[in-house]
């Protein structure tokens, strides 16, 4: 008799720990998978502040010299920036007109009060939307002045969300977001995409998605610093 109420014993004993460790576990693992996540949310976070900094720890590490001196950050520079502009009814509405002229003006940097293609004219601090551009070689619509859209770009013409310019660190990074949210066949958008490859201060198209509400967009231009990853504050 004895023995078996040491054996009882035994056995509820053990029914208990297991029960013990199954609630341990319950209260464990949701603290361990939270820790977890924070830190991938965090590592999330590094990498993104990384792209408003220079490269200079990376060009340190691959070189193999190590110095005691932390890397500058980067300079915030400025970007060349368009505006959607008001046509006077006479322009089909598949049509849009930007311009470097135009509401909302630039206004952190601005050469002779619109934009600014030599510096930037727009602090990279600012989130707008990537001007993009699909190529193509449609003719301008019949009965549309050609001395009015001298920056007809046969293509079609769109808008990413929204992005701080200091994460677009390259013309290349800015055209694969461009492709990403548009589609195969689109990049960013350029001060020289009108004919012939000549600035005209102004950009045509067929109109695409993303360009809508009174903005400016990002512009690439290819022979000025006038771009976030190359003006330099």
């Amino acid at each position: 008799m004895m023995v078996k109420s040491r054996q009882r014993g035994a056995f509820l004993m053990a029914r208990a720990l297991l029960i013990v460790g199954i609630l341990t576990a319950m209260l464990v693992i949701p603290v361990y998978l939270k820790k977890e996540r924070e830190e991938r949310e965090a590592a999330v976070h590094k990498a993104e502040m990384a792209h408003s900094q220079g490269s200079g720890a990376a060009a340190l590490a691959a070189s193999g010299v190590h110095s005691d001196v932390a890397p500058a950050a980067r300079a915030i520079g400025h970007g060349l920036t368009f505006v959607v502009i008001h046509d006077d009814g006479k322009a089909p509405p598949e049509v849009v007109r930007l311009s470097c002229h135009g509401e909302p003006a630039t206004r952190d940097q601005p050469h002779q009060g619109s934009c600014n293609p030599y510096r930037g004219d727009t602090s990279c601090r600012t989130v707008l939307p990537v001007l993009c551009v699909r190529p193509a070689a449609a003719p301008l619509p019949a009965g549309l002045d050609a001395g009015a859209y001298p920056g007809w770009t046969g293509g079609t013409l769109g808008a990413t969300q929204p992005v701080m310019g200091a994460v677009l660190e390259s013309a290349a990074l800015a055209s694969a977001r461009c492709e990403k949210e548009l589609g195969t066949g689109w990049r960013m958008a350029a001060f020289h995409d009108g004919p012939g490859g000549q600035g005209s201060w102004g950009l045509q198209g067929l109109r695409g998605a993303g360009l809508t509400g009174p903005t400016r967009y990002w512009v690439h231009i290819g022979d000025q610093k006038g771009n976030c990853w190359d003006s330099g504050g």
